[in-house]
């Protein structure tokens, strides 16, 4: 692990969130499938998530969440922009750019990185290494998916779980910065490359292809396979990144991981040992968010005044392709 990461001290300066406009209920999706709500609540923990409508986009929502992140303290701009995504707004193109220029921002620097689920802590970690270089001063970070827009609208497994939005997040670095790495991790495994992905669009099938049909424009998942790698994996890297830092379990105060779903969570809970009350949760009212979903919990920590000083809070994604990431970092 690199001391220079380690050592290095930032602090986040800002963050905002943005949700769509409407939130589908239990009871409104249990109608539309022709299930019972409780069969919804049992499978993952979910009682709402939010479905954008054609106006409300990838960017959208990304812009969104952005011009409140900066509202904490406006100048100076930043001069790199990081989005994290796997539904940009468009195909074969940047989403990050947009977002810089709806938010009049000069020609800084600005890139997507498509990690999934894994998207927040591999941005993060990401930011932090463009900072600690001194290629970078202050970077938006933002973290913005609209999945239920590829979701086959007959596919309970999917539209149960699935849920849009953004969050951003400010980082910048100064010599009054106290936050700092403790340890991290990523890897990646592409064997899992067909276990949440949608077939067609990409070069493998693109559009027109003659195999095409209605299936390939909508997502396709392994949700036993999913939940395997997710509890798996997940665990794994817990243990890892406190065994790294050089901690026990009893010092971590505060745990938030990518809100799959309310079972996986439970079942780290269960495994890593580090009790309930330390973990950050709001995949109830908003369902699975992809790569917005940590930065989510994460911002409803700090709204609800859950960090202080030299709290240790351990951040970790896992999700398609396979991807997953981490962190351990005092607050």
């Amino acid at each position: 692990m690199s001391e220079a990461l380690t050592n290095f001290r930032f602090r986040i300066a800002g963050c905002g969130t943005a949700l769509p406009s409407v939130a589908l209920t239990n009871e409104t999706l249990a109608g539309e499938l022709g299930i019972e709500e409780g069969w919804i609540m049992a499978r993952c923990g979910i009682e709402q998530r939010y479905q954008s409508n054609l106006e409300e986009t990838t960017l959208s929502l990304a812009v969104e969440a952005s011009r409140r992140a900066l509202a904490f303290d406006p100048s100076p701009n930043p001069d790199l922009l990081l989005c994290s995504t796997f539904t940009p707004q468009y195909m074969l193109c940047p989403t990050a750019p947009a977002i810089a220029r709806e938010l009049d921002m000069p020609p800084i620097g600005a890139f997507d990185i498509n990690a999934a689920c894994s998207g927040a802590a591999i941005g993060f970690l990401t930011a932090i290494n463009f900072l600690a270089t001194g290629f970078s001063r202050r970077v938006l970070l933002v973290c913005s998916d609209t999945p239920t827009k590829y979701l086959k609208q007959t596919d309970r497994n999917t539209r149960i779980l699935m849920g849009d939005g953004a969050a951003a997040m400010v980082l910048e670095t100064s010599d009054e910065c106290q936050s700092h790495i403790l340890s991290w991790l990523w890897g990646s495994d592409g064997s899992g490359k067909q276990m949440f992905h949608v077939p067609g669009g990409g070069s493998a099938l693109p559009p027109g292809s003659i195999q095409d049909s209605e299936n390939d424009w909508t997502v396709a998942m392994d949700g036993r396979s999913l939940f395997r790698f997710a509890v798996e994996k997940g665990s794994e890297a817990i243990a890892t990144l406190i065994e790294k830092a050089k901690l026990t379990v009893g010092d971590v105060d505060w745990v938030i991981v990518h809100q799959a779903n309310q079972r996986i969570i439970q079942a780290l809970i269960e495994r890593s040992g580090i009790g309930p009350d330390r973990w950050i949760s709001n995949i109830g009212g908003v369902g699975n968010t992809v790569a917005a979903s940590i930065p989510l919990a994460l911002a409803q920590g700090m709204e609800q005044g859950n960090f202080h000083t030299g709290n240790r809070v351990l951040v970790l994604g896992f999700g398609a392709g396979l991807t997953w990431a981490g962190f351990l970092m005092q607050w």
